[in-house]
């Protein structure tokens, strides 16, 4: 089955492939004149920090004059800047007549609007825009990538760009023709769609093994799978242009939060496949922080996305990664064997990041290759997950077919061994039935008979009875003000008492078809055989004395009890029912315990 998913992984990700080259658009833009000779290797970075409310004339006039300072990086970078910036660059075309060129700029901004001040005429070219927040239909030239047309007068003329963005505005640009735009447009296309093509592929292979295995861990992997695929159509410009391109609320933010999305998807992943909180300790406190910290990372993007500055989002990520490296290698090292897959499949993304970080941080040229690296970083990661996904699996059935082969051994030995001892096991296993009807039948708090074993055994002496013409004599007794001794001393001290009360009357029933019974609460019951009323009346009188002259000791005193028992004695009759003859005893304790209780009644003269 996961062969055969990998397969299908491969043959959509070729047709995703063969799609994105076939359906690669060229710039709707035919009349861009290309000058051979054009140079702009030499591109000197001005930049100025001013609001954006400011005009390109104002920017160029003599008040800012002083105010624009040098870039001395490969890569612009002028951190976070609210309020908007301003960069310029020096271009001179030696052509005598006007060319144009693609000015193509390799990261993520809000709005980037662009003018060309021609040094011999003095005269401003008309405003070109791209961005995120700018629709398709408003951008200069129709592309998801952030691209400027400009006409360059001939002579030396200076580029003005106005800057908005709410991450740290790094400002990697290059200055190509129409057929080299094209060329890059179609290979990103490509790029892009197999990127794509290769996160659906997993995001379903992933989900289809949930179904089979119903384990959470590929639930997260899927969230941190979409998670990652936002972060990259966000941040590369396909989201902004064709899924919110209209929804300017959503593109001042899905920048930081698709960042925050994705780190925060990654942290859960990793707790839940590495099972952290089976590790515990400062491992498990650390995984919670980077949680935390993402998640109050996406609620401030939601809310504020322009005070993401205050949490250093570019340095969180960094840390991110090397926490999720360190966490795993010492979970490796106790002898989590995911924990190497996932080590593994993090640290070629932790090395792309690292190189976007210093890029973004201006201390390495910043380009489309770096950008694109991280591409490969994400889905390099994403197979060395799932390839780990898998190996669990694997690991997970070879245990348990191990564990099957056990058993199949271990139930072989048990039914060798049955054999040997079959009448041994039957003799025993009829000791064991007969135990079981004896506790069945037996009250576990008194160790007389429960109402089971008194309804069995009072039905044969009738029919014995009944057969031998012999007297039967019942006996109904209960404990007197039952309900105040467990008011008073607890259900403790009640059970004790019942406790006691079933072994006296065991004492007073020891002969053959002689039984006592506890038929439920503080009431009992002594079937005698062959005796008459009077007999009976005399052996309750007994009962009756012994029991008031019980006394349980207490932690800090004594208590004693009484009985009220009402006596019932007759010849069996066809036709007769034990009920009948319990109801007479039942009526005589009743008129025993009317009567002051702790005294012995017989029943009716009918019944006697």
């Amino acid at each position: 089955m996961q062969r055969l998913l990998v397969c299908l992984a491969c043959v959509f990700a070729l047709s995703v492939l063969g799609w994105g080259s076939a359906n690669s658009y060229a710039l709707p833009i035919t009349d861009l004149s290309i000058a051979q000779s054009f140079d702009n290797r030499d591109i000197n970075l001005e930049y100025l920090i001013a609001p954006d409310s400011e005009t390109f004339s104002a920017v160029a006039g003599a008040a800012y004059a002083d105010a624009w300072q040098s870039n001395e990086k490969p890569t612009l970078n002028i951190g976070y800047q609210p309020a908007g910036a301003w960069v310029r660059f020096h271009l001179v075309n030696p052509s005598p007549d006007a060319v144009r060129r693609l000015l193509l700029i390799d990261w993520s901004f809000e709005r980037v609007e662009a003018r060309v001040l021609g040094h011999a005429s003095g005269g401003w070219s008309e405003v070109v825009s791209t961005g995120s927040t700018v629709t398709p239909s408003e951008r200069a030239l129709k592309s998801p990538v952030l691209v400027l047309p400009l006409t360059l007068p001939p002579g030396a003329a200076e580029v003005y760009l106005r800057l908005q963005a709410t991450q740290p505005m790094v400002l990697p640009i290059r200055l190509i023709d129409l057929a080299a735009f094209n060329l890059e447009e179609r290979n990103e296309n490509l790029r892009m769609g197999a990127f794509f093509g290769a996160m659906l592929v997993m995001m379903l292979y992933n989900a289809s093994l949930f179904i089979f295995t119903r384990d959470r861990s590929y639930i997260s992997y899927c969230w941190y799978l979409a998670s990652a695929a936002f972060y990259v159509a966000s941040e590369y410009g396909y989201g902004p242009y064709f899924l919110w391109s209209d929804w300017q609320w959503f593109a001042q933010r899905s920048n930081f939060l698709s960042v925050s999305l994705a780190f925060l998807a990654a942290g859960l992943f990793e707790r839940q496949f590495l099972n952290l909180k089976g590790e515990g300790g400062w491992v498990l406190r650390l995984s919670n922080l980077v949680i935390a910290y993402w998640s109050v990372a996406a609620l401030v993007s939601v809310v504020n996305p322009w005070a993401m500055g205050y949490l250093y989002i570019e340095h969180g990520g960094f840390i991110t990664c090397v926490l999720a490296l360190s966490i795993a290698f010492l979970v490796w090292l106790r002898g989590n064997a995911s924990a190497g897959f996932f080590l593994v499949a993090w640290s070629g993304l932790v090395a792309t990041t690292l190189c976007l970080t210093l890029a973004m941080a201006g201390l390495i040229p910043m380009s489309s290759y770096v950008r694109s690296a991280q591409l490969m970083g994400f889905v390099l990661e994403f197979l060395l997950l799932s390839i780990a996904l898998a190996d669990r699996i694997n690991r997970e059935k070879a245990s348990r077919l191990r564990a099957q082969k056990a058993l199949l051994v271990a139930q072989e030995q048990a039914n060798a061994l049955l054999e040997d001892r079959v009448a041994s096991r039957t003799h025993q296993l009829e000791q064991a039935n007969q135990e079981l009807r004896r506790l069945s039948s037996t009250d576990p708090l008194t160790g007389v008979s429960n109402r089971r074993g008194f309804e069995e055994r009072v039905s044969a002496s009738i029919e014995r009875g009944r057969a031998e013409g012999q007297c039967l004599a019942f006996l109904m007794l209960d404990i007197d003000h039952f309900k105040r001794i467990n008011d008073q001393y607890g259900h403790g001290v009640g059970d004790e008492c019942l406790a006691v009360l079933g072994a006296t009357l065991a004492t007073f029933s020891r002969r053959d078809n002689e039984f006592a019974a506890r038929l439920g609460g503080e009431e009992f019951a002594v079937i005698f055989y062959g005796m008459s009323a009077l007999s009976a009346e005399a052996i309750a009188e007994k009962i009756r004395v012994a029991v008031a002259e019980l006394e349980l000791e207490l932690p800090a005193s004594s208590i004693r009890f009484s009985v009220s028992i009402g006596v019932a004695a007759w010849i069996p009759a066809t036709g007769d029912s034990p009920l009948t003859y319990a109801k007479a005893a039942d009526e005589a304790l009743y008129r025993a315990k009317a009567q002051g209780r702790n005294q012995v009644c017989l029943a009716l003269s009918e019944y006697a």
